[in-house]
Parts: C-alpha cells; sequence; structure tokens
C-alpha cells in the first residue's frame, strides 16, 4: 500500500446519447463479494500526469481513446496511508471500440473489472452502488447548464465522492 502522497484519476466519459461511460468493479475480500458501478480511473503511474492517466486507465478498462476536455472536481483524501489527490476529468470519445479491459495490476485469474456499459442519468439512479454519488445529481447540473465555475476543490468526505 502507499504512504504518503499519491494521485489517482477518474474520467466522466459522455457519449453522443448523453450517457456516461461506467465499469463494474468486483471485489472480494474475506469471502464477502462487493459489486459496483464507477467511472473509468484508477492510479496515476510514477512521472506520469493525470490526464495522461485518465487517458490511458480509460484505455485500459473500457477500449476506447478520448482526450480530455476539462477538470472537474480534485479531491483530497486524508486516510492511514497519507494523503491522494483524485482528479476527475471530463473526457470526449476519440476512437476505440467498447470492450471490456483489465486491470494490469491484477492476473488473468483475479481481474477486478466485471463489465462495462454507459448509462443515461435515470439508469446510474436505479444503481445500488454509483460511483462517484456527484452522478446523481450534481455532475448533470454541471454538465447540463454548463456550470463550469463550480468549486472544483473537495475534501475527502464532502458530499458527492464516496469512492477510495
Amino acid at each position: 500500500m502507499h504512504s504518503g502522497v499519491w494521485a489517482g484519476v477518474r474520467v466522466f466519459v459522455i457519449d453522443k446519447e448523453n450517457r456516461v461511460l461506467m465499469v463494474k468493479h468486483r471485489q472480494e475480500e474475506q469471502g464477502k463479494v462487493d459489486e459496483f458501478w464507477v467511472i473509468p480511473g484508477g492510479g496515476v503511474e510514477y512521472g506520469e500526469y493525470t490526464m495522461d492517466g485518465g487517458i490511458r486507465e480509460v484505455k485500459e478498462e473500457t477500449g476506447l481513446d478520448i482526450k480530455i476536455n476539462r477538470l472537474l472536481w480534485t479531491v483530497e483524501e486524508k486516510s492511514q496511508y497519507g494523503v491522494k489527490h483524485t482528479n476527475y476529468f471530463l473526457g470526449e470519445i476519440v476512437g476505440g471500440n467498447l470492450a471490456l479491459g483489465y486491470d494490469p495490476e491484477f492476473d488473468v485469474n483475479s481481474q477486478i473489472l466485471n463489465d462495462v456499459s454507459f448509462f443515461t442519468k435515470e439508469e446510474i439512479k436505479r444503481i445500488p452502488k454509483a460511483y462517484p454519488e456527484v452522478l446523481h445529481n450534481e455532475f448533470w447540473e454541471v454538465i447540463e447548464q454548463g456550470l463550469f465555475n463550480h468549486d472544483i476543490w473537495r475534501k475527502w468526505n464532502s458530499s458527492g465522492f464516496g469512492i477510495e
């Protein structure tokens, strides 16, 4: 596990039908299985810019090529391991083909990615575990109303995130 300061990235990708790209994670810990949907993303590699990490993570997890259009939020989180900064970007599809990808940190029998799909605002509200929680309201307000003057900086435990 990391200690000190480290960076993560997540990317909201919207298709032409105004649906958000999400990947389903399946994690098993101490015999308990947990499944949830989340926008693509992960850890930033050493020496990598977060924008480049977002592009790489989306490609690895979904098969899609994207470009980053803007920063939506940056979240600072404290834990027993140190401080993590996660940038949440808005991305646009520029190529590739949608396909369930892989997480190179895990071997073929231990993959955590289980599914990939696009969801509408209404469909997301019906998913029991969909992260980050801003997908239920705030994200759509920012996108639909063009309110890009919102407060982008958040501390962990601020409403709307809920993802580690």
